[in-house]
């Protein structure tokens, strides 16, 4: 079973010279949570993914605190936003080093990459580098599934 079977094809990417902004909005026009970042020969060189995004303005004390069950929300920081200086920066300054796996690659060691690093999407690539897909942990793990008889 092979990621090139189960990976999705249609892939919203960005480039390292968009804004921030940029990104903030592909996000939540598309409704996705991961966005890979593409040079301009469609390189895969990096990812921005929401969480990253949202860590512009998460408390500094989340990271602190291992159990938030006594909370319900969390006030004024619920409405907090990030700022102009934020949303203006570039993507290649906040973007990550992209975990990838190869269009050949087999379904089991994306699996094992995705749950390596914690990762809900994994951008797909070719042996040059360039990014053709996108495959999530969903996509993996129903495929995987699918070949499970009675």
């Amino acid at each position: 079973m092979k990621v090139a079977n189960y990976m999705k094809t249609t892939v919203i990417s960005i480039s390292a010279n968009a804004s921030v902004q940029d990104a903030v909005q592909l996000m939540i026009n598309h409704h996705i949570g991961t966005l890979p970042v593409i040079d301009e020969e469609q390189k895969l060189i990096g990812v921005v993914d929401l969480k990253r995004l949202l860590s512009l303005v998460m408390p500094d004390f989340v990271s602190m605190v291992e159990n938030f069950d006594f909370l319900s929300d969390f006030g004024f920081f619920e409405q907090r936003m990030p700022s102009t200086d934020d949303l203006s920066r570039k993507v290649l300054e906040i973007m990550e080093k992209p975990k990838s796996v190869k269009v050949n690659s087999g379904l089991l060691h994306a699996a094992a990459v995705l749950n390596q690093h914690a990762l809900k999407d994994l951008p797909v690539i070719t042996e040059e580098g360039s990014l053709i897909g996108l495959v999530s942990h969903v996509d993996v793990g129903c495929a995987l599934m699918s070949s499970w008889k009675k």
